[in-house]
């Protein structure tokens, strides 16, 4: 089934694990930059997942992105920012952490992490890249990174599984369904917008 075709009532459990979930594992891979995308919970979520990469030594370096303005339970800080707090926490060198702190919107997180990515590597010099971003958010995310990279850098996905959206649980609440099922469509949205090429699942 192409996405472009995907109406709301096609949205069975089926489709939405084959849309959200499917082929989306982490292949181990070392790669010249992590870069993790901003949330509400990426600190909680996100972070980890990366840290345990840059500590395997799969990169040596990690960008945090993210612009928005968000209210944390330990005050207001830019997405970036407040990550920024708990890598540093969690020991990782500051010379190592690159701060994308401009974009507002997933498209942007990878637009900026290329401006980012330009200005400490040269694009040119960059091969492979780590994407680590919420398990369920992962599919758009991934997507949009491919065809917006330049041709030559090659876009791992590292996945971080929250507690009521990763493959096997999302369906168990009414939270969860609600979250799949609106990411789901968000896909089915960029694809007919042109954000991201059609793609059958």
């Amino acid at each position: 089934m192409w996405v472009s075709k995907i109406t709301e009532e096609d949205l069975t459990d089926e489709i939405i694990d084959r849309l959200l979930f499917e082929g989306l594992e982490d292949t181990g891979e070392n790669v010249d930059c992590i870069i993790v995308l901003g949330s509400i919970k990426a600190t909680k979520y996100r972070v980890p997942v990366a840290i345990n990469a840059y500590n395997a030594g799969r990169a040596k370096k990690i960008m945090l992105c993210g612009g928005a303005l968000r209210m944390f339970p330990d005050g207001e800080f830019i997405e970036a920012e407040h990550m920024y707090k708990r890598v540093i926490e969690l020991g990782i060198p500051k010379e190592n952490i690159i701060l994308e702190k401009n974009s507002q919107s997933t498209v942007e997180n990878i637009l900026c992490a290329m401006v980012e990515l330009q200005r400490t590597f040269w694009l040119n010099n960059v091969k492979k890249v780590l994407l680590v971003t919420t398990t369920y958010h992962m599919r758009r995310s991934l997507a949009i990174a491919r065809y917006l990279f330049p041709i030559h850098i090659d876009v791992v996905p590292c996945p971080a599984n929250d507690n009521n959206t990763n493959r096997y649980n999302w369906m168990n609440s009414s939270e969860g369904i609600e979250r799949a099922k609106g990411e789901a469509l968000n896909i089915v949205r960029c694809v007919k917008k042109g954000v991201i090429p059609d793609f059958e699942i």
